[in-house]
């Protein structure tokens, strides 16, 4: 049977609402759900190669190509899989940080980290602030390339107009660029936690399996 697989965002968990809403979907229609920690290896030691690894490893388990749910850092995790070579049924990308890699190596909010190597941060999974040390910094060289990536996995994204931390922009390079990719654009925020762009989520969850 097909399973749904939920990505969480960075700094966040399994157990965010998102990932919650996701499961509690998953479970009233029997469907197998999966959703792993991406903390990976820990959060302090945060890479995008542990993160990328950790879902090819369990997507190998299943017996079917799942449909892949990705929130903003998990979005960017789902679209390098895809790259990678896994299969899937599709994807729903949920305000994906399509450049994370990129962002991070350039903005100015980041300049601090980049010079010192280590950066607290609010963890929303723990409820506390964690600090994140190198060994991120030193991994996202090795994911500079998205622009590159060819994705012939179907495709629907939501991005809220009033996203302030990932741009619009991306998700509309990224559906002109991957052909076939549907982008709705929601009156809403990062979070997409309005009533309406959760009424988009369970469409769209509802028409990944029909």
């Amino acid at each position: 049977m097909t399973a749904l697989m939920y990505l969480h965002g960075f700094s966040s968990s399994p157990g965010g609402n998102k990932g919650t809403y996701s499961r509690r979907w998953a479970e009233a229609r029997g469907i197998p759900f999966h959703a792993p920690d991406l903390n990976l290896p820990t959060f302090e030691r945060l890479t995008l190669t542990a993160q990328v690894e950790a879902v090819e490893a369990l997507l190998r388990t299943l017996p079917e190509p799942p449909v892949l749910v990705g929130s903003s850092l998990g979005g960017f995790i789902a679209t390098a899989v895809a790259h990678r070579g896994a299969a899937l049924r599709s994807m729903l990308l949920l305000a994906p940080a399509i450049h994370f890699a990129r962002r991070r190596m350039s903005h100015a909010a980041w300049a601090a980290y980049r010079e010192r190597g280590e950066l607290e941060v609010f963890h929303y999974g723990a409820g506390r602030p964690l600090r994140l040390g190198p060994e991120l910094q030193k991994d996202l060289p090795n994911w500079m390339d998205d622009d590159a990536w060819q994705i012939p996995v179907p495709t629907v994204i939501l991005h809220g107009r009033h996203d302030e931390a990932v741009p619009l922009a991306e998700s509309e390079a990224y559906r002109d660029r991957n052909l076939g990719t549907v982008l709705h654009v929601l009156e809403d925020d990062h979070g997409l936690l309005k009533p309406a762009s959760l009424e988009c989520l369970e469409h769209e969850l509802e028409a990944a399996f029909r």
